[in-house]
């Protein structure tokens, strides 16, 4: 199946300079859509709607907005190379998008207009073959890849906006309310009627160029296996003392097959319910649809971070899955820190930094192990 799928992306990118492709008259102010290609690791940018449902419909994930281009400014040039697995290259330079032509890339025109105050970073991996390129408004993201390994290319484009927008599908993917008539302020549960929390797919990243270290860097490697239609654990970062605030990173299944809340595998949901939050909706978790695929029974690197700033992040497998503005009341300068599970889940090398000091060993109380086994409820320690 995997080969089949892979022969049609090949097809379908071939298509892509046709009918489906926004010629250079067709270019005006628009926000710029983005697909990725789970078998070739590319990302693909276009602001034509009909191509982006078409892809999606062959089998692209859909991953929202990518940014707001302007109606006037630097042209930006598409590529095709239909030697590489159809990858796509992007540019303001002429004299590159020349080189390319040269070098058997085939130009398919202007695809949108580069302007604006608000930099795209622009990154090349240099151990891939497709899908070589990557292009974020967001530091943190573009800071994060170059320290695993990808090479900063400078701002490639600008934008107008500094919001990556709502990474809702074509049709728009509402909010869900859960924890139904159960929220409480802060995190906690409670009998509140009417109280719900919200589920977004995708919400966009915070935007914020966090560096130095975390208040508080919470790690392990974890195993989660399961056989019901749904089950999760969470890793989390919380407050101490009255709606003191918890931020964390899930990994849950729930059976189904609503793609945009990746239904039917193990997901990846990013937490943020800030101290003192009202309960009704002000409390969200987030789906991240492109977090790094986890099979039932494999082992992957949790990490949650909390700043003095009020930032959160979440990292899987060092790759960055969520960033969050949030808020944590430390009463007493504690925070807890704690996995909470229904099903079996193994932890290894659990680790506590503060303010990058380690620190696991020295909680109040600290963690009974850095490596252990349990099924259900919750293991802590406070820091």
């Amino acid at each position: 199946m995997k080969k089949y799928l892979s022969s049609v992306f090949v097809a379908v990118a071939l298509l892509l300079g046709c009918a489906l492709f926004v010629h250079a008259e067709d270019v005006a102010a628009a926000t710029l859509l983005r697909v990725y290609n789970p078998n070739s690791g590319e990302h693909h940018y276009t602001a034509n709607t009909n191509e982006r449902n078409h892809l999606v419909k062959v089998g692209w994930r859909n991953e929202g907005t990518a940014w707001e281009t302007p109606a006037k400014g630097a042209a930006v040039y598409r590529l095709y190379n239909p030697n590489n697995g159809g990858d796509h290259h992007y540019t303001v330079n002429a004299n590159e998008k020349n080189h390319l032509v040269k070098v058997g890339w085939r130009y398919e025109g202007v695809a949108w207009q580069s302007g604006g105050s608000v930099p795209v970073y622009r990154l090349y991996n240099p151990n891939a073959k497709t899908g070589t390129h990557h292009y974020t408004l967001h530091a943190s993201e573009k800071n994060h890849l170059v320290k695993v390994g990808w090479r900063y290319e400078g701002v490639g484009f600008y934008s107008t906006s500094s919001q990556a927008g709502n990474n809702n599908s074509g049709s728009g993917v509402a909010p869900r309310k859960v924890d139904v008539n159960i929220t409480g302020l802060g995190g906690v549960e409670q009998g509140v009627s009417g109280s719900y929390r919200l589920l977004y797919s995708n919400k966009p990243f915070d935007q914020a160029n966090l560096s130095g270290n975390a208040t508080i860097d919470f790690s392990a490697n974890v195993t989660m296996t399961g056989n019901k239609s749904d089950y999760e654990m969470q890793f989390v970062v919380a407050g101490n003392g009255k709606a003191c605030g918890q931020v964390g990173v899930g990994l849950h299944y729930q059976a189904g097959s609503d793609a945009n809340f990746a239904q039917g595998r193990i997901n990846t949901t990013n937490i943020n319910f800030p101290a003192n939050a009202g309960v009704y909706g002000q409390q969200y978790y987030s789906v991240n649809t492109n977090a790094p695929r986890i099979a039932n029974g494999q082992t992957v690197h949790l990490r949650v971070k909390y700043f003095a700033s009020g930032y959160m992040q979440t990292f899987v497998n060092n790759t960055l899955v969520g960033q969050y503005k949030t808020s944590l009341t430390a009463g007493g300068g504690a925070y807890i820190l704690h996995d909470t599970t229904n099903t079996p889940v193994k932890i290894r090398n659990l680790k506590v930094l503060r303010d990058g000091k380690d620190v696991t060993k020295s909680g109040r109380p600290s963690f009974a192990n850095t490596n252990y086994d349990h099924s259900s409820g919750s293991v802590s320690g406070a820091y």
